[in-house]
Protein backbone atom coordinates (compact mmCIF):
# COMPACT_ATOMS: atom_id res chain seq x y z
CA UNK A 1 0.00 0.00 0.00
CA UNK A 2 2.77 2.66 0.67
CA UNK A 3 4.81 1.98 -2.57
CA UNK A 4 6.64 4.35 -4.22
CA UNK A 5 3.40 4.89 -6.25
CA UNK A 6 3.03 8.45 -7.87
CA UNK A 7 -0.05 10.19 -7.36
CA UNK A 8 -1.16 12.50 -10.22
CA UNK A 9 -1.58 16.03 -8.73
CA UNK A 10 1.33 18.06 -7.88
CA UNK A 11 1.26 20.08 -4.56
CA UNK A 12 3.29 21.41 -1.83
CA UNK A 13 3.01 18.67 0.84
CA UNK A 14 3.81 18.15 4.47
CA UNK A 15 3.43 14.69 6.41
CA UNK A 16 5.12 14.19 10.04
CA UNK A 17 5.04 11.40 12.39
CA UNK A 18 4.58 12.75 16.09
CA UNK A 19 5.84 11.46 19.23
CA UNK A 20 3.90 12.65 22.71
CA UNK A 21 7.45 13.06 24.32
CA UNK A 22 5.54 15.82 27.40
CA UNK A 23 3.85 14.34 30.84
CA UNK A 24 0.91 14.78 29.93
CA UNK A 25 -1.93 12.89 27.84
CA UNK A 26 -3.00 14.77 24.90
CA UNK A 27 -5.97 13.64 22.38
CA UNK A 28 -5.73 16.23 19.26
CA UNK A 29 -2.84 18.00 17.26
CA UNK A 30 -3.50 21.16 15.47
CA UNK A 31 -1.24 23.33 13.04
CA UNK A 32 -1.55 27.16 12.12
CA UNK A 33 -0.32 27.81 8.70
CA UNK A 34 1.10 31.25 8.39
CA UNK A 35 -1.83 33.61 6.18
CA UNK A 36 -4.49 32.33 4.58
CA UNK A 37 -4.09 28.72 2.65
CA UNK A 38 -5.96 26.77 0.53
CA UNK A 39 -5.87 23.02 1.59
CA UNK A 40 -6.42 20.91 -0.63
CA UNK A 41 -6.48 17.47 1.01
CA UNK A 42 -5.05 16.34 4.81
CA UNK A 43 -3.89 13.01 5.56
CA UNK A 44 -5.80 12.31 9.05
CA UNK A 45 -3.80 9.23 10.51
CA UNK A 46 -3.45 5.42 9.96
CA UNK A 47 -6.07 2.62 10.79
CA UNK A 48 -3.25 0.09 10.68
CA UNK A 49 0.61 -0.63 11.71
CA UNK A 50 3.16 1.02 14.09
CA UNK A 51 1.45 4.71 13.93
CA UNK A 52 -1.97 3.71 14.31
CA UNK A 53 -4.86 6.52 15.35
CA UNK A 54 -6.87 7.80 12.85
CA UNK A 55 -8.75 11.26 13.99
CA UNK A 56 -12.01 11.04 12.69
CA UNK A 57 -12.92 14.92 12.46
CA UNK A 58 -10.75 17.25 11.45
CA UNK A 59 -11.37 21.25 10.65
CA UNK A 60 -9.81 23.96 8.57
CA UNK A 61 -10.43 27.20 9.76
CA UNK A 62 -9.30 30.65 9.62
CA UNK A 63 -8.15 32.80 13.21
CA UNK A 64 -9.54 35.85 13.36
CA UNK A 65 -5.24 37.33 12.51
CA UNK A 66 -5.77 36.08 9.54
CA UNK A 67 -3.70 32.79 9.46
CA UNK A 68 -5.03 28.83 9.14
CA UNK A 69 -5.29 26.12 11.57
CA UNK A 70 -6.04 22.66 10.79
CA UNK A 71 -7.17 20.70 13.90
CA UNK A 72 -7.31 16.74 13.88
CA UNK A 73 -9.73 15.22 16.40
CA UNK A 74 -11.78 12.09 17.81
CA UNK A 75 -9.43 9.30 17.21
CA UNK A 76 -10.97 5.90 16.16
CA UNK A 77 -14.20 8.02 16.73
CA UNK A 78 -13.53 7.28 20.24
CA UNK A 79 -11.11 10.03 21.25
CA UNK A 80 -8.27 7.54 22.01
CA UNK A 81 -5.68 9.32 23.90
CA UNK A 82 -2.04 10.13 22.67
CA UNK A 83 0.02 9.34 26.01
CA UNK A 84 3.35 10.12 26.50
CA UNK A 85 5.58 8.20 24.34
CA UNK A 86 2.82 7.08 21.53
CA UNK A 87 3.46 8.08 18.05
CA UNK A 88 0.43 9.23 15.35
CA UNK A 89 0.74 10.81 11.77
CA UNK A 90 -1.41 13.48 10.40
CA UNK A 91 -0.16 15.06 6.67
CA UNK A 92 -1.31 17.55 4.29
CA UNK A 93 -1.32 19.34 1.08
CA UNK A 94 -1.72 23.11 -0.24
CA UNK A 95 -1.84 24.88 -3.06
CA UNK A 96 0.95 27.61 -1.76
CA UNK A 97 3.94 26.41 -2.48
CA UNK A 98 5.74 28.37 0.56
CA UNK A 99 3.50 27.63 3.07
CA UNK A 100 4.96 28.26 6.75
CA UNK A 101 4.14 26.41 9.64
CA UNK A 102 3.61 29.27 12.19
CA UNK A 103 2.92 26.93 15.53
CA UNK A 104 2.08 23.35 16.28
CA UNK A 105 0.70 22.22 19.40
CA UNK A 106 -1.22 19.31 21.02
CA UNK A 107 -4.36 19.46 22.04
CA UNK A 108 -7.02 18.43 25.50
CA UNK A 109 -9.59 16.27 25.23
CA UNK A 110 -11.82 19.57 25.42
CA UNK A 111 -10.07 20.53 22.26
CA UNK A 112 -7.94 23.55 23.56
CA UNK A 113 -4.20 23.73 23.48
CA UNK A 114 -2.03 21.63 26.23
CA UNK A 115 -0.18 23.86 28.61
CA UNK A 116 3.27 24.54 27.34
CA UNK A 117 2.83 22.88 24.03
CA UNK A 118 4.93 23.61 21.24
CA UNK A 119 5.39 21.09 18.62
CA UNK A 120 8.46 22.29 16.97
CA UNK A 121 9.22 22.59 13.05
CA UNK A 122 11.42 24.64 10.50
CA UNK A 123 10.21 27.10 7.16
CA UNK A 124 11.39 24.90 4.28
CA UNK A 125 12.30 26.49 1.21
CA UNK A 126 13.63 25.39 -1.83
CA UNK A 127 15.56 27.11 -4.76
CA UNK A 128 17.97 26.13 -7.99
CA UNK A 129 21.71 26.41 -9.27
CA UNK A 130 21.70 26.69 -13.21
CA UNK A 131 21.82 22.82 -14.34
CA UNK A 132 19.01 22.37 -11.66
CA UNK A 133 20.70 20.71 -8.84
CA UNK A 134 18.54 22.15 -5.59
CA UNK A 135 19.34 24.24 -2.64
CA UNK A 136 17.51 23.86 1.13
CA UNK A 137 17.25 26.21 3.78
CA UNK A 138 15.39 25.49 6.99
CA UNK A 139 14.76 28.34 8.73
CA UNK A 140 13.25 28.43 12.40
CA UNK A 141 10.48 31.00 12.15
CA UNK A 142 8.57 29.00 14.89
CA UNK A 143 6.33 31.83 16.71
CA UNK A 144 7.28 29.98 19.76
CA UNK A 145 10.89 31.45 19.49
CA UNK A 146 12.82 28.53 21.01
CA UNK A 147 16.11 26.37 19.77
CA UNK A 148 15.43 23.75 17.84
CA UNK A 149 17.24 20.77 17.53
CA UNK A 150 17.72 18.79 14.19
CA UNK A 151 19.36 16.07 13.08
CA UNK A 152 18.97 13.53 10.30
CA UNK A 153 18.61 15.20 7.40
CA UNK A 154 17.89 13.07 4.22
CA UNK A 155 16.61 13.46 0.73
CA UNK A 156 15.33 11.11 -2.10
CA UNK A 157 14.55 12.78 -6.43
CA UNK A 158 11.58 10.38 -6.99
CA UNK A 159 9.68 10.32 -10.81
CA UNK A 160 6.33 11.89 -9.39
CA UNK A 161 4.70 12.82 -6.27
CA UNK A 162 3.92 10.47 -3.55
CA UNK A 163 0.45 10.15 -1.93
CA UNK A 164 0.52 11.72 1.47
CA UNK A 165 -0.07 8.36 3.01
CA UNK A 166 2.91 7.20 1.46
CA UNK A 167 5.60 10.18 2.88
CA UNK A 168 6.14 8.23 6.25
CA UNK A 169 8.35 6.19 8.46
CA UNK A 170 5.49 3.22 7.67
CA UNK A 171 6.55 3.16 4.21
CA UNK A 172 10.35 0.94 4.23
CA UNK A 173 10.90 1.34 0.82
CA UNK A 174 11.14 5.35 1.06
CA UNK A 175 13.04 5.04 4.33
CA UNK A 176 15.25 2.40 2.63
CA UNK A 177 16.19 5.02 -0.22
CA UNK A 178 16.58 7.99 1.72
CA UNK A 179 20.09 9.44 0.95
CA UNK A 180 22.37 11.83 3.77
CA UNK A 181 22.48 15.60 3.62
CA UNK A 182 23.58 16.36 6.60
CA UNK A 183 24.36 13.21 9.46
CA UNK A 184 24.47 14.14 13.10
CA UNK A 185 22.22 17.44 14.28
CA UNK A 186 22.82 20.72 14.59
CA UNK A 187 20.73 23.72 16.84
CA UNK A 188 18.85 26.23 14.99
CA UNK A 189 18.14 29.25 17.21
CA UNK A 190 14.93 31.95 16.38
CA UNK A 191 15.57 33.49 13.10
CA UNK A 192 18.69 31.26 12.11
CA UNK A 193 19.37 29.17 8.82
CA UNK A 194 20.70 26.28 7.63
CA UNK A 195 21.41 26.00 3.86
CA UNK A 196 22.02 22.26 2.22
CA UNK A 197 23.04 21.50 -1.47
CA UNK A 198 21.53 18.60 -3.20
CA UNK A 199 24.46 16.80 -5.10
CA UNK A 200 21.75 15.19 -7.18
CA UNK A 201 19.86 17.36 -10.70
CA UNK A 202 16.15 17.38 -10.36
CA UNK A 203 14.07 17.29 -13.52
CA UNK A 204 11.06 18.73 -14.46
CA UNK A 205 8.38 16.69 -13.45
CA UNK A 206 10.09 14.75 -10.60
CA UNK A 207 9.47 15.50 -6.72
CA UNK A 208 12.11 16.18 -4.00
CA UNK A 209 11.65 14.69 -0.95
CA UNK A 210 13.19 16.63 2.57
CA UNK A 211 13.16 14.16 5.89
CA UNK A 212 14.33 15.65 9.07
CA UNK A 213 13.81 14.96 12.72
CA UNK A 214 13.63 17.62 15.49
CA UNK A 215 13.03 18.06 19.12
CA UNK A 216 13.64 20.77 21.70
CA UNK A 217 17.23 21.62 22.40
CA UNK A 218 17.59 20.27 26.03
CA UNK A 219 20.76 23.09 26.10
CA UNK A 220 17.98 25.55 26.47
CA UNK A 221 16.74 25.93 29.99
CA UNK A 222 12.64 26.42 29.73
CA UNK A 223 12.59 23.41 27.11
CA UNK A 224 12.65 21.09 29.89
CA UNK A 225 9.06 22.43 30.76
CA UNK A 226 7.55 22.09 27.21
CA UNK A 227 5.09 19.66 26.33
CA UNK A 228 6.55 18.38 22.80
CA UNK A 229 7.50 15.94 20.43
CA UNK A 230 9.93 13.75 18.23
CA UNK A 231 9.16 15.08 14.92
CA UNK A 232 10.40 13.95 11.43
CA UNK A 233 9.16 15.79 8.80
CA UNK A 234 8.67 14.81 5.68
CA UNK A 235 8.35 17.80 2.89
CA UNK A 236 7.20 17.36 -1.18
CA UNK A 237 8.30 19.72 -3.69
CA UNK A 238 7.08 19.02 -6.98
CA UNK A 239 8.84 20.70 -10.29
CA UNK A 240 6.49 21.47 -12.63
CA UNK A 241 6.41 23.29 -15.71
CA UNK A 242 5.11 26.88 -17.00
CA UNK A 243 8.16 29.42 -15.44
CA UNK A 244 7.86 27.96 -12.07
CA UNK A 245 5.94 25.78 -9.64
CA UNK A 246 5.90 24.04 -6.20
CA UNK A 247 9.44 23.42 -6.55
CA UNK A 248 10.21 27.02 -8.13
CA UNK A 249 11.53 27.42 -11.32
CA UNK A 250 14.62 25.74 -12.60
CA UNK A 251 17.03 27.76 -14.34
CA UNK A 252 17.76 27.70 -18.25
CA UNK A 253 20.53 25.88 -18.54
Amino acid sequence: MLALAAQSAAAYDKNVDLKNTGTTTAYDVAVVLNGTETVTATFDGYTFGPLIGHFTQRTVTPTASGDTVIHWMNIDGIDTPIPPGKTIHVGWSTSDCTSQIKDMYWTNKAHGRLRNSVILDVFHNLTYTTGGFPIIDLTNVLEAQVNIRIRDVRFLVVDGPLPLEALSTMNDKLMAQLRPVSEGSFVLAPGKSARFEIPVEVKEGQSLLTVYTTSPDEAQGAVSSLQSAEAVHFMQRPVVGGGGGCGGQIPNQ
